[in-house]
């Protein structure tokens, strides 16, 4: 597939029930992406340090990418560090508009070891793939493995749904990232945005049936 920019807001394909009833689809929680996964512990390796923290502090540039690739094929990196270090640099990747090498990159730190926090990320390079019946297994899996921000988790997992058409499903995850964090306004934001279609559908419903109404009582 082509590479494509992780979403601000999902383009679902929506029945036209549906699209009638909601506005566009949510923002994507930018933060799991950037501030998930495994903890780089790299001893002297400058190199793969340097990899880290440019996935740290969000960084997308050819300089960062270049102390990745160093890292992993010129340092002698224990097993621990290149699956981090393969981590950091799907990141790095994933800022980059990169959404296929940054998959291949979270695969390949999974087949070292499997964790959630980077089955979680690599359901964000799904999603910019735009495969997004993938991207809802990778985070259900996820949630399985066990991941350090669960709302961040259930909130993309509804956010995929989402762009399935799936809204039940969308809505059930929003609220549950909302009940884990209460006080996330995006969270908010999305159930919100739900409950004001639920709100909008039935007025149009009543608006209809109003002069069926008003014609039988002018009868009477």
């Amino acid at each position: 597939m082509s590479r494509r920019r992780v979403p601000r807001r999902f383009q679902a394909s929506l029945s036209a029930l549906a699209a009638a009833a909601l506005a566009a689809g949510p923002a994507f929680a930018q933060t799991t992406r950037n501030n998930i996964g495994p903890q780089v512990t790299v001893g002297g390796y400058g190199a793969a340090q340097a990899c880290a923290r440019a996935s740290a502090e969000r960084r997308a540039d050819a300089v960062a990418l270049a102390a990745c690739d160093r890292a992993l094929t010129q340092e002698p990196l224990p097993r621990p560090d290149r699956r981090a270090t393969l981590f950091h640099r799907g990141v790095v990747r994933l800022n980059a508009d990169d959404a296929a090498g940054a998959l291949a990159d979270f695969d390949a730190a999974l087949a070292i070891r499997r964790d959630g926090d980077t089955e979680l990320n690599r359901a964000a390079a799904l999603a910019a793939l735009g495969d997004y019946g993938s991207a809802v297994a990778a985070v259900t899996s996820a949630l399985a493995n066990g991941v350090r921000e669960p709302h961040l988790a259930y909130f993309n997992r509804g956010a995929a749904r989402e762009a399935l058409g799936d809204l039940r499903g969308a809505l059930e995850d929003y609220t549950t990232a909302l009940q884990i964090r209460p006080d996330w306004a995006q969270a908010e934001a999305e159930v919100g945005r739900f409950a004001q279609a639920r709100r909008d559908r039935l007025a149009r419903v009543l608006g209809r049936e109003a002069p069926v109404g008003a014609s039988a009582s002018a009868a009477r």
